[in-house]
């Protein structure tokens, strides 16, 4: 999905071209995966996330971290491909959701999920990526720069 954190965090979900503005990158584990992932913290890296990017590798993805557990959205606008999102709270996981793609630009055309409950993270990779991960299971962030 193209993740872009949405209203309340504005999350739902730039990697502008200078080196301040660049995400630092982690390695996340959730259930028996594990994903290469940059970290979206900022609320420019939150809004753009992954959106304009033909594909996602396999093992990589996007972790959306937010300063306060709190209620989110998501939305797919400017993405080409489908995502699994795991909505994440105190190192578990809540629940886990496969996006389409929604190539239109604006936001406001494309569909909005909500997480189900307050959360702390977001997790976005390629769908199907998560397909073994349910609910309860444990996440676990190792920043690597």
């Amino acid at each position: 999905m193209k993740g872009r954190p949405a209203a309340a965090v504005a999350l739902t979900l730039a990697l502008a071209g200078c080196a301040g503005d660049s995400p630092a990158t982690a390695t996340v584990t959730v259930g028996s995966a594990r994903f290469d992932v940059e970290l979206a913290r900022t609320a420019d890296q939150q809004r753009a996330g992954l959106s304009d990017r033909e594909a996602l590798p396999a093992g990589t993805g996007m972790l959306f971290t937010f300063a306060h557990a709190g209620e989110q959205q998501v939305w797919m606008a400017g993405m080409a491909t489908a995502l699994d999102v795991a909505w994440i709270s105190d190192g578990q996981v809540l629940d886990v959701l496969t996006l389409d793609p929604c190539t239109e630009p604006d936001q406001d055309t494309c569909p909005r999920w909500t997480s189900p409950g307050d959360v702390d993270a977001l997790l976005e990779v390629p769908a199907g990526a998560l397909t073994r991960v349910t609910a309860g299971d444990a996440v676990t962030v190792t920043e690597t720069s």
